[in-house]
């Protein structure tokens, strides 16, 4: 059981999110309720509003859980739900639904391995809407993790944590002297992508066995369907990286050996012959997604008068879960 009392803050970062967060936490009150009969916790949940113009905040509160407000993106978000003095927290998107017994698996894994510093339970794509050949690649492509190599990385859709930390937009002040503010990574907006920063981190400070998958539960979540939704995903997690990699370089060598996604020629090989074509659609869609990256960078960088326009949600990944 868990230490008598124990109250583990459940944060859900959520920005204009009314269509998918009553799923969502109606999934995650069923396996808290799961969790806090089997393991003697209780959870405090607590939605976060992200700048929200649309219905979200009335969403929670139908379902009686309370809300804070915030500014300036998911990082944010998360920062504002933090709760002084909690053994760790659990940050979840507002986009997924989560399996029953998917909380209790992360509470086991944190009451019974203090060398674990982050839990995460299995993601699991939802089968695409879309009957396409690329949507078709897109999820074999999610589905299989990219036939890659075992590496040591985890998602920022639903983690447990126990010491979240990431640098304000004043603590980066230092690092960003003499820096000119380009159009393009536009340094001043700080932080923007949790996973990214934080599992470099956690592996720089405490190694690949403090980041753990568990083995029961799942993360649903819906998947990029278009070659629009693929470019926006790549182009965040590919600014995002190469934003660390300036910001943070000594976190370099832990990315280049833990979080560089490799292909297994051994794990392909053991796909259907249908897979092993749809991925090949996959990488041929990623090499028009890195061209178009490469001139997009360019032309902020070089060309444009004024920023790229802020990051904007990916249609078909914010449909609700049924």
């Amino acid at each position: 059981m868990g230490a008598a009392g124990e109250v583990i803050p459940l944060v859900v970062a959520a920005k204009n999110e009314e269509r998918s967060l009553g799923p969502c936490l109606d999934s995650l009150a069923e396996a808290s309720a799961l969790a806090e009969a089997r393991c003697g916790v209780r959870f405090d949940p607590v939605v976060v509003l992200d700048d929200c113009s649309d219905g979200t905040e009335a969403v929670a509160r139908a379902r009686g859980v309370r809300t804070l407000v915030s500014s300036g993106g998911k990082v944010e978000a998360q920062r504002r739900g933090l709760v002084a003095g909690a053994p760790y927290h659990v940050f979840s998107d507002a986009d997924i639904v989560v399996a029953r017994e998917t909380l209790a698996a992360l509470v086991r894994v944190m009451r019974d391995c203090p060398e674990v510093e982050v839990a995460c339970p299995p993601r699991v794509p939802l089968p695409p809407e879309r009957g396409d050949v690329l949507a078709r690649a897109l999820h074999v492509y999610n589905r299989h993790r990219g036939f890659s190599a075992q590496r040591t990385w985890f998602s920022g859709k639903l983690f447990a944590i126990r010491r979240w930390h990431v640098p304000t937009r004043e603590a980066l002040g230092p690092r960003l002297a003499g820096w000119r503010h380009d159009r393009f990574y536009q340094w001043h907006r700080g932080m923007r992508v949790d996973d990214v920063y934080l599992s470099r981190m956690v592996l720089l400070g405490h190694g690949p066995g403090a980041i753990r998958e568990v083995g029961e539960g799942a993360v649903y979540f819906r998947a990029p369907e278009t070659l629009r939704g693929m470019y926006r995903y790549y182009r965040r997690m590919r600014m995002e990286l190469e934003r660390m990699d300036r910001l943070f370089p000594e976190t370099r060598g832990v990315h280049e050996r833990f979080g560089t996604r490799r292909t297994d020629p051994e794990r392909l090989g053991r796909a259907t012959p249908e897979e092993r074509r749809l991925f090949g659609v996959f990488r041929a869609a990623m090499v028009g997604c890195r061209a178009v990256y490469a001139l997009e960078r360019a032309w902020y960088l070089y060309a444009a008068r004024s920023p790229c326009a802020d990051w904007e949600p990916i249609a078909e990944t914010k449909r609700p879960i049924r």
